[in-house]
């Protein structure tokens, strides 16, 4: 068979493919209908109390924000933004857990310990005299990175069939990279380079801020997750079920693994909230609590948790999809 014959033929078996997409996409959505049934009857009440956490901490980052003065400070500033993106990734972390996608839950609750480590390394450094300028390195650092990622794109662009960026975006860009390393420092745009004053080795990692911030305990749940994250052999080791009848391979949604990447993301968004509001604006005491509402709710999901994942173990789930 030729190639050009091979192309009619594949054409063809897509047209049949569209043609039958009712009938299957169909079966499919009642097969996964059946599967989310499934997977609510045994977790729906660890996935609503996280929900009912996420939803207060989302509640209490929001009022903070409202109610702190303007122009907030620029410290204030960024831990509402990192407040923000951390609430978003639990969500994110939520969506997944539902659909029976408790592995991949594990790469924004890596996000959110990362984003845990940076809040509360700015909010427990960034006030002190000696570091004034944290917050504007941080901030720097971006312009650095993102004159890179241009560079990159430009390399590609014809590849990609993209429109380039014109010169002046180029030069503006270029500008800004260049000034933050005038201010800062050629180590500026090394992946913690706005970090460097702090206490500790010069050139740091994500663990050396996380000890900074108090939480490297939690740091083997980053390496872990890191290896779902990363294309690893690690990785393909953790997509490999054992059962009876031998070794399965994870290509879709399953009812395990919900539990860890759950706790993970609600202890991350906890610790994302407790440094804007320790470390934010001060404003009235009952900041403090609801701060440990959040806590408390956070507490009673990890609960949950345990309480289905210890009846799973004496009744042993279907492994996957």
């Amino acid at each position: 068979m030729n190639e050009e014959q091979l192309r009619q033929d594949a054409e063809a078996l897509a047209t049949r493919i569209v043609r039958n997409v009712p009938k299957d996409l169909r079966r499919s959505e009642r097969r996964r209908s059946q599967f989310r049934s499934g997977l609510r009857r045994h977790w729906g009440r660890s996935l609503d109390l996280y929900s009912l956490t996420l939803n207060h901490a989302h509640e209490l980052g929001a009022a903070i924000n409202q109610h702190a003065p303007r122009p907030r400070d620029p410290l204030t500033d960024v831990l509402t933004q990192i407040h923000a993106r951390a609430c978003r990734a639990a969500d994110e972390v939520h969506c997944l857990l539902e659909a029976g996608h408790g592995h991949g839950a594990l790469k924004p609750a890596r996000l959110l310990y990362e984003l845990a480590v940076v809040a509360y390394v700015l909010g427990n450094y960034s006030r002190q005299a000696q570091y004034g300028d944290l917050v504007d390195r941080y901030l720097a650092h971006h312009d650095s990175v993102a004159f890179k990622s241009m560079e990159t794109y430009q390399k590609h662009v014809e590849a990609l069939g993209q429109h380039p960026f014109s010169d002046e975006e180029v030069a503006e860009a270029r500008q800004a990279a260049e000034n933050a390393k005038q201010q800062f420092g050629k180590s500026i745009g090394r992946q913690f380079g706005w970090a460097d004053p702090l206490p500790g080795e010069r050139q740091k990692n994500t663990e050396d801020l996380a000890k900074l911030a108090g939480i490297a305990h939690l740091h083997p749940y980053f390496e872990w997750a890191s290896a779902e994250t990363h294309a690893g052999a690690q990785g393909i080791a953790m997509n490999t079920v054992g059962t009876r009848s031998g070794p399965v391979l994870r290509a879709g949604p399953s009812v395990e693994g919900i539990p860890e990447p759950a706790s993970l993301a609600l202890l991350c968004l906890y610790h994302c909230t407790i440094a804007l509001g320790v470390h934010g604006p001060q404003l009235a005491e009952p900041v403090l609590m609801h701060l440990m509402v959040v806590e408390e709710l956070r507490k009673r999901t990890d609960a949950a948790l345990g309480a289905a994942h210890l009846k799973a173990e004496r009744r042993p789930l279907i492994a996957t999809n």
